[in-house]
């Protein structure tokens, strides 16, 4: 049975944190493994954490190093000690217990499947879908999850070929990592997973969604939701960065023109006047290739 290692983060999520280790507490997969990697929490929930779950592994960064750097920290500690199989896994989630058996299984019949994702459903209303594969819509190429908040009739019943997968739940062969490398720290948060991928496609890896794998998730609970400046902030920058990264030019153009204007409407519409501020500031850290952290 192959090792797999699961990392989770924790950034001041105490009560998220208990939840989704508790759920895995139920796996059916028994060759595995928890790297908590706690980023900079000052809350008091990395000793709470470490005195309720004694037998998991907690890495401390003394400050929040972000999805990117927090889940590098996680990676590089795997490719220590030795595991097959790397899952990225959000602490604000809780997972079926034969999730990770099945995306597993799907690596093992295919070798040349590089990473794969589970189906992943809203916590808060468990027959909507939140993740079933992404994909790009035509011409302007802006991501785009399948079948998003739709109540789930089948509609993905197969394994099937993905652009990308959230890094929510992402499911790594070892030889990816070791071949494209870790995470770019230039995202900090958002859009590195989809920037991942596409460097495992160009490594000639396949990209799989897993639709009998299931999970919850809560989503951005870290963030502070959707449309908050520190959500937005990142998407809209983070947004015009992949397709500058990729060399999409004409994406890019057009991501330019049209992403900050929906940015700025979602947050006025949702009340989220602060993050029209920080989708201008996103523009500009952009434009002057301030990338990673936002300070």
């Amino acid at each position: 049975m192959k090792r797999v290692a699961i990392i989770i983060l924790n950034w001041n999520q105490e009560a998220d944190t208990v939840e989704c280790l508790t759920s895995l507490k139920a796996l059916k997969y028994e060759n595995y493994e928890i790297i908590l990697v706690d980023n900079g929490s000052h809350d008091g929930s990395p000793d709470i954490l470490q005195k309720q779950f004694p037998n998991i592994k907690m890495i401390r960064n003394p400050k929040n190093l972000g999805f990117v750097g927090g889940n590098n920290v996680g990676i590089k500690e795997t490719l220590k000690t030795g595991a097959d199989y790397i899952l990225l896994l959000n602490n604000d989630t809780v997972v079926e217990p034969d999730f990770l058996s099945l995306l597993v299984q799907t690596m093992e019949n295919d070798k040349t499947v590089g990473v794969v994702s589970p189906k992943i459903m809203f916590y808060h209303d468990r027959k909507k879908i939140w993740f079933v594969g992404g994909n790009y819509l035509p011409i302007i190429r802006k991501t785009n999850h399948k079948h998003y908040g739709e109540v789930d009739c089948g509609q993905v019943k197969k394994i099937t070929d993905v652009a990308w997968v959230s890094g929510c739940c992402m499911l790594i062969k070892r030889e990816v990592v070791e071949k494209v490398g870790l995470f770019d720290p230039d995202y900090f948060n958002n859009y590195e997973d989809v920037d991942f991928c596409e460097r495992a496609k160009v490594a000639g890896y396949k990209i799989m969604l897993v639709p009998q794998a299931k999970i919850y998730h809560k989503f951005a609970a870290s963030m502070g939701g959707k449309f908050s400046p520190y959500y937005t902030y990142y998407r809209t920058r983070n947004n015009l960065l992949f397709y500058k990264k990729t060399k999409q030019w004409l994406a890019l153009a057009l991501n330019f023109l049209i992403f900050p204007t929906y940015s700025i409407i979602m947050s006025a519409k949702n009340g989220e006047f602060s993050s029209i501020k920080t989708t201008f500031q996103a523009v500009f850290d952009f434009l002057r290739g301030k990338y990673g952290e936002l300070t």
